[in-house]
């Protein structure tokens, strides 16, 4: 999910976090910078979990799409139809290649009866923007120009409450409002059961300083991208570039939706997305499913081979040390037959400097998630 691109930008929190990155650890998503790791990943993570957490995420790729056509153009992209959504509303769908295989995932967002919003971790901006000449809709980009802020946490809910900010929010719906001299959007769009804060890159400062004393009764804390990780993996969420990789050829037949655990954001009753009948062509021939898998290890193995006796059956995904469980785990694509929950497997961990041997440990296929969202 990183990029070597020299045309680094800075997101409209970056002050602010510069300062509070204690460690000095950065990385790259999208041609942003971001922080990794800001204190320690454990504390970070465990604070989502236990507290209330605050993540940049304003590397996400933000389109807008307006025209008279932009619910059918969208309706014909994605695997679910749009043009019953209100204003305010949302969904998560994915968008295929002709070929049935997978070329993104996101949230569509309602903003007008002509205007859209697209959110995804990764950019198609050649595929997207072509199609959209079809319809005579226009697909602009966002950028910097606006910064997002994910509040995640069981005290996320009383956080926005201590700001000022109505929390009562139905997920996958949102809401612009004026807030103490503020533009903003409040959201739900997460799969970590909080919320997403958007404003103009000029407020981005203030939004950042209002959160985090709002949040200091409840130790709200920042989350770097190591933490963030964590939470997706413990979630089951499978992200481009880091777990799978988008194909640049529109007819590729893969990654497919089964293999990624993504089957749900698909409405096999919406007749006309693109892709859909090679996708449900290939469906009753898939052979990997995706699976979570925990190692018998504190040693995280990403992309690692999983053997069931001395047949390989898969292969891990990002691999992590989750803090709340105290072991390390993992998401997987492994043979049907070896999807089962309780399905005992092994893998082999990499050499280390404590200890510089490999190393066969044992793994467990259990149930998506790892762990429940906490209760807001």
């Amino acid at each position: 999910m990183s990029s070597s691109s020299p045309h680094l930008r800075a997101t409209p929190f970056h002050a602010r976090a510069a300062e509070a990155c204690e460690t000095n650890d950065w990385a790259v998503r999208n041609g942003v910078t971001l922080a990794r790791v800001y204190t320690d990943t454990g504390d970070e993570a465990l604070a989502a979990r236990f507290r209330a957490g605050l993540i940049d995420i304003s590397w996400r790729w933000r389109v807008l799409i307006d025209g008279a056509r932009a619910a059918d153009f969208l309706s014909r992209l994605a695997t679910r139809d749009v043009t019953t959504l209100e204003p305010g509303q949302a969904v998560k769908a994915l968008w295929l290649g002709d070929g049935g295989g997978v070329r993104g995932a996101g949230v569509i967002a309602r903003f007008g009866q002509e205007s859209f919003r697209l959110v995804s971790a990764a950019p198609d901006r050649n595929w997207i923007a072509g199609a959209a000449t079809r319809f005579g809709v226009t697909v602009r980009e966002l950028g910097q120009s606006v910064g997002g802020l994910a509040l995640v946490g069981p005290h996320a809910a009383a956080t926005l409450a201590r700001a000022g900010i109505d929390p009562a929010l139905e997920p996958l719906a949102f809401r612009r409002q004026f807030w103490r001299g503020l533009d903003i959007t409040l959201s739900r769009w997460g799969e970590q059961g909080g919320y997403e804060l958007w404003c103009t890159a000029d407020d981005g400062i203030i939004l950042w300083d209002r959160l985090m004393k709002a949040g200091d009764a409840f130790g709200l804390q920042p989350m770097g991208l190591a933490a963030a990780e964590v939470l997706d993996v413990e979630a089951g969420i499978a992200r481009p570039g880091r777990d799978y990789l988008l194909p640049l050829d529109g007819n590729a037949t893969g990654p497919t939706p089964r293999a990624l655990g993504l089957e749900r954001l698909i409405d096999e009753d919406h007749a006309g997305f693109n892709g859909r009948d090679a996708y449900l062509a290939a469906r009753s021939g898939e052979r990997l499913r995706f699976a979570a898998v925990e190692i018998d290890s504190q040693t995280p193995a990403s992309h690692t081979p999983l053997m069931r006796g001395a047949r390989r059956v898969g292969r891990t995904l990002t691999s992590v040390r989750s803090p709340a469980l105290r072991w390390a785990i993992a998401l997987a694509q492994v043979e049907a037959e070896a999807s089962v929950p309780g399905t005992l497997l092994s893998l082999t961990l990499p050499p280390s400097l404590e200890i510089p041997e490999l190393r066969t440990v044992s793994a467990r296929v259990v149930d998506l998630p790892f762990l429940s969202l906490p209760e807001q």
